[in-house]
C-alpha cells in the first residue's frame, strides 16, 4: 500500500534525539541539551507584535501562493543590499520553512536517475529528499584536516553526464564550516563547465564568526542563473515554529517550482508572512544573537579541547560544534546514547550525517548549561 520511496526514507535522528531529550526533561530529568537544532532565544518582541497586529486586522486568509508581494519585495531588496545579488520580487518564492524550499527546489530540478552531489558530512534531510525525487544521491567525502570543505579535484571526479545538482550548505550543518569567496569561485568554475545547478543553502549566513564575511554563491560572476538560493527566518530570528523560508532563482525556474507550491501548501501562513516582513527589516537582533553564539562557541570549544578523547572542530559559523570521538572507540550512536542515558547530556550521533566516529554538539543553550555539560562530558570520558 505504501509508496516504496516513502518506505525507503529514514526517520530523522536529529528529531528523534531531540524528542527523547524533551521527554526526559518532562520527566523531571536535568538534561543538558546539546542536540538542539534551533536557537534557544525567544522570537523577538517586534516580530510577535507584527503577528498580533496581523491577527487583529484580520489578515488571516489565503495569500498568493508565492507569498505576499511586500515580503517578496523585501526579500529581493535584502538580496541586493546584503548579498550583492539582483533578484526581482517575481524571482522569489516564500515557503513553509527553508526545509520545504529545499524540497521544492530538488523536486523541481531532479528527475528519475538524475544525480545530486551531496558533500559529506551532510544535513540529514538532503539524501532523503533526493530519494523522493527518484534521483540518486552521490556523496562527496571531505576531510577534517581540510576543514570539511569540498576539494575541487574530488568534485570533478564525481561529476558524470547524469549530474544535475550540487547541494552546497554553508555555514554548514553539521560541521560549522564555511567558504571564502575564492573557494566558491573554484567550485563555480567546475559546475559552470559541467552545467550543474547549485542549490545553495545559506540559512546560517548570519551566524558566522571571527570576522568572516558571507559570500552568496549567486553573487559570483556567472553564478546567478546556475543557482537556487535557499534562506529563511528560523535561525537568524529564532522563528523556527513560524515556518517561514524562501528561495530565489532565475524566472523560468521559479515559474516551474511555483506550480509545486500551488498544488501542495497553497501558501505559507499569512500571519507568519507579516512576522517575517517585520523581521527582515531589522539587523540589530541578528547581530545580538551572533555575538552571543560566538561567546558560547568559545566556551564549548575551549572546554572540549582540554579533553584527550575528543577533538572538536572550531565552528566557523552556525551554532554547532562537530567533534571527532574516534579515540573513545565508541560508535557515534553508542557515544550519544551513553552520554544521554547515564550523564544526561544530549548530542547528535553523526552517523546520521554520513560521518561515523563524530558527534554534533549544539551550543544553542545558556553558558551555564554549556559549563554544566562540559563537566558531565569530562566525567563521562574519564570513566570510559
Amino acid at each position: 500500500m505504501i509508496n516504496p520511496r516513502v518506505k525507503s526514507l529514514t526517520k530523522s535522528t536529529t528529531l528523534k534525539i531531540t524528542a527523547l531529550t524533551k521527554k526526559l526533561r518532562k520527566e523531571g530529568k536535568d538534561v543538558v541539551n546539546f542536540a538542539a537544532g534551533e536557537p534557544d532565544f525567544d522570537t523577538p518582541d517586534f516580530v510577535k507584535e507584527a503577528a498580533k497586529k496581523a491577527i487583529d486586522e484580520g489578515f488571516t486568509k489565503y495569500t498568493p501562493s508565492a507569498g505576499i508581494p511586500e515580503l517578496r519585495e523585501a526579500i529581493a531588496d535584502k538580496f541586493g543590499k546584503e548579498n550583492n545579488v539582483k533578484y526581482e520580487p517575481s524571482e522569489v518564492i516564500v515557503t513553509a520553512g527553508a526545509k520545504y524550499a529545499i524540497f521544492v527546489a530538488l523536486y523541481g530540478l531532479v528527475g528519475s536517475g538524475d544525480e545530486v552531489i551531496i558533500p559529506c558530512p551532510y544535513w540529514v534531510s538532503y539524501p532523503e529528499m533526493v530519494k523522493l525525487t527518484e534521483g540518486k544521491a552521490v556523496f562527496l567525502p571531505t576531510k577534517a584536516e581540510n576543514g570539511f570543505k569540498i576539494e575541487p579535484v574530488k568534485l570533478k571526479s564525481v561529476i558524470t553526464p547524469r549530474t544535475k545538482v550540487l547541494i552546497l550548505n554553508y555555514p554548514s550543518n553539521p560541521t560549522g564550516t564555511t567558504y571564502t569567496k575564492e573557494e566558491l569561485i573554484d567550485i563555480l568554475t567546475i559546475v559552470k563547465k559541467n552545467n550543474v545547478t547549485v542549490i545553495s543553502d545559506e540559512i546560517y549566513e548570519k551566524i558566522i564568526y571571527d570576522g568572516r564575511k558571507h559570500t552568496s554563491f549567486a553573487s559570483l560572476d556567472g553564478a546567478r542563473d546556475l543557482t537556487v538560493t535557499i534562506n529563511g527566518f528560523s535561525k537568524a530570528f529564532s522563528m523556527t515554529g513560524w515556518r517561514a523560508g524562501y528561495l530565489a532563482a532565475k524566472q523560468d525556474t521559479i515559474d516551474q517550482i511555483s506550480k509545486i507550491i500551488d498544488h501542495t501548501t497553497s501558501c505559507i501562513c499569512s500571519i507568519s508572512q507579516k512576522a517575517a516582513l517585520a523581521a527582515i527589516k531589522d539587523t540589530d537582533w541578528q547581530l545580538k544573537i551572533q555575538k552571543e553564539f560566538h561567546k558560547r562557541r568559545d566556551i564549548l570549544y575551549n572546554g572540549l579541547t582540554k579533553e584527550d578523547k575528543i577533538i572538536p572542530f572550531k565552528s566557523q559559523g552556525t551554532f554547532y560544534m562537530f567533534c571527532d570521538i574516534r579515540k573513545t572507540c565508541l560508535s557515534s550512536f553508542d557515544f550519544s546514547s551513553r552520554l544521554l542515558e547515564k550523564y544526561l547530556v544530549s548530542c547528535i550521533p553523526a552517523d546520521a550525517f554520513g560521518a561515523e566516529g563524530f558527534v554534533r554538539m549544539s551550543f544553542a543553550t545558556s553558558t551555564a548549561q554549556i559549563e554544566k555539560g562540559l563537566e558531565r562530558i569530562k566525567k563521562f570520558l574519564g570513566e570510559l
